[in-house]
């Protein structure tokens, strides 16, 4: 019979290696085939023909390359690789087809337009668009930052595939982004989540402010140590430390869930990656904000500026909280009351444009999309999903698991497309070094002296080889990746894209690949049945710790180790009390209150 599995196996890998090579080499021969205008005039329907061809072009090979990622994910699933992922095999692909893309067409035929602009000793803060007329034509352009350093010679401009495939960064932040972190608060486990809450927040607020500073203060040595750039200020150092300390442990959490690995440790990864996400996204706000008050000398420290920042800060992220949860308990009174649910795909229509909407009223109040969103995903959990029809119920669970899947397959494809799709990379191998030290520091830092404070008061104490593996997940990925990405109009930005860019992708393949020997290391339970654990949490919650009559020592024992935090607890018997009767059908009160127990 093994023989016979082994022979199956190999067919199996065979035909999927045929599929895969057929639309890999279909890929490259487009990209060969395409035409590119090589000339400023032209006939303009010839132009905008071309033009066509190529944006089509650019979205064939970037839904090739999700194709092919899916078939990749498919060979994974049935065959566990022990010291490779499918996010790392995401990112090896799109270095892949990046290479294609920039070598595809011969360089140098193009020339960039050179036009010197007179009169510019005023202006201190280079303009978003450029208007020049040429033969009397009035042409409009976009700076996309500093094309090379001062007295060196223009780089190649690559081709036109390459540029298609560089896009807006603000795609990311509206498209890509809030169905993931969506996704994350609407999914997340409310039992665990809730009895880790304390600690979850402490290294979620303290932690990445921890990792900020530490990692930010040992890039500004080193740069006043080497003189790497003169303009790479503290506050940019503070800026870099802000966006990397954004974890994003894709990798890892996908073997824990595969492993069925401890829930408390998969309950505090989770919960910190998705918290520190918005803390990490507010921090650079907050920090963008100094900056902007302080534009004088970025070198001096501004009291007033710093203080500005912080309660920007503290604005940024009440405001995007409210947003986030105010809109969600509209969404449940409405369909608590109008009874949509007759109508499931209107139910479920209504769902998802609500939850969307969260995110662009934040972004319109100049206050975070990503913390509303990801806070509407947990109330919309919370009050929303009772008042759905099972039909909605499901649809809705399964459409924001697509759109995150596709989401995270595409993002993780173009980090490695960006190797060689960016134009404007800033290569220093001493400064990418001496930040990769910096992040581990600023991470140790983090998760020790934390976990000493939080075991002095936890009766569930968290383990060593816990720690170490929080430690070990810190990796950084889409989130760090985004806010890099979407501001390169200068060196240090440029710096801190490449040096991001290179980070995520060694710490996703190198450490997301090595967790499972990890894991097995620092010997953490695998193998656990999460359905065991609720049955067994469910009925410790209905154990009287004051009654010894009910209960024996050992279970009585247990339910402190489960009891919820003193701030959860009163927490949970206000909105039992209060708020789930408003926002919650009474048909569903009942079930609702044995699932908050």
């Amino acid at each position: 019979m093994s023989s016979l599995s082994s022979r199956k196996f190999t067919f199996q890998v065979k035909n999927f290696l045929v599929a895969l090579v057929t639309v890999f080499l279909f890929c490259v021969v487009s990209v060969e085939t395409v035409e590119t205008p090589t000339t400023l005039e032209g006939r303009k329907e010839d132009e905008m023909e071309n033009t066509h061809k190529t944006d089509s072009l650019s979205m064939f090979i970037l839904i090739t390359l999700l194709i092919i990622n899916v078939l990749m994910i498919w060979l994974f699933k049935i065959r566990r690789f022990e010291f490779f992922h499918e996010t790392g095999v995401a990112m090896i692909l799109g270095v892949m087809v990046g290479a294609i893309i920039k070598y595809s067409e011969n360089h140098g035929h193009k020339k960039p337009l050179a036009v010197k602009i007179k009169n510019c000793g005023n202006i201190t803060i280079a303009p978003k668009n450029v208007y020049v007329t040429i033969n009397g034509t009035d042409y409009s352009y976009i700076l996309t930052g500093i094309r090379f350093p001062p007295h060196t010679a223009p780089s190649d401009e690559g081709n036109e595939i390459e540029s298609k495939s560089s896009f807006n960064p603000e795609i990311f932040f509206y498209v890509l982004l809030p169905p993931i972190i969506f996704y994350a608060g609407y999914s997340f486990q409310k039992r665990y989540f809730f009895r880790n809450l304390g600690a979850i927040m402490t290294y979620a607020f303290f932690g990445t402010t921890i990792s900020c500073i530490v990692t930010g203060s040992l890039v500004f040595g080193f740069n006043r140590w080497t003189g790497v750039t003169t303009t790479f200020d503290y506050a940019e150092c503070l800026l870099f430390g802000a966006l990397i300390s954004a974890t994003d442990p894709v990798t890892v959490l996908a073997i824990f869930h595969d492993l069925h690995a401890d829930l408390d440790l998969y309950a505090l990864v989770f919960g910190e990656s998705v918290l520190n996400d918005a803390v990490a996204i507010v921090l650079y706000r907050a920090i963008e904000t100094y900056l902007a008050y302080n534009q004088s000398d970025l070198r001096d420290f501004d009291l007033f500026s710093f203080l500005k920042a912080i309660g920007n800060f503290i604005v940024i992220f009440v405001g995007s909280f409210t947003i986030g949860t105010g809109l969600s308990c509209v969404n449940a009174l409405v369909t608590k009351l109008t009874k949509i649910g007759s109508f499931p795909i209107l139910e479920t229509a209504l769902f998802f444009l609500m939850s969307y909407s969260t995110f662009l009223v934040a972004e319109l109040s100049n206050w975070s999309g990503i913390v509303a969103v990801l806070f509407c995903g947990i109330t919309q959990q919370h009050y929303t999903y009772r008042n759905l029809t099972e039909e909605s119920r499901a649809r809705t669970m399964q459409t924001f698991e697509l759109l995150n899947f596709l989401a995270e397959t595409f993002i993780f494809s173009y980090i490695g497309l960006s190797v060689f799709a960016f134009t404007n990379h800033q290569w220093n191998v001493g400064f990418i070094g001496w930040s990769f030290m910096a992040i581990q520091i600023g991470r140790a830092l983090n998760i020790y002296p934390l976990s000493l404070f939080l075991n002095i008061g936890r009766t569930r104490k968290i383990p060593l080889n816990l720690q170490h593996m929080m430690f070990f997940s810190g990796l950084r990925g889409a989130i760090a990746f985004a806010l890099a990405v979407r501001n390169t109009v200068s060196i240090p930005r440029q710096m801190m894209l490449t040096t991001t860019l290179i980070i995520v992708i060694v710490s996703v393949i190198v450490f997301g690949g090595s967790t499972m020997p990890v894991l097995s290391c620092l010997k953490i339970k695998t193998g656990i049945d999460a359905l065991e654990e609720e049955k067994r949490a469910r009925r410790l919650s209905l154990i009287d710790v004051n009654d010894p009559s009910g209960s024996t020592p050992q279970e009585r024992i247990e339910k402190k180790q489960f009891e919820k935090s003193w701030l959860v607890a009163v927490w949970s018997r206000f909105d039992e009390k209060f708020l789930t009767p408003i926002f919650v059908e009474e048909s569903q009160l009942q079930s609702s209150s044995s699932t908050m127990h």
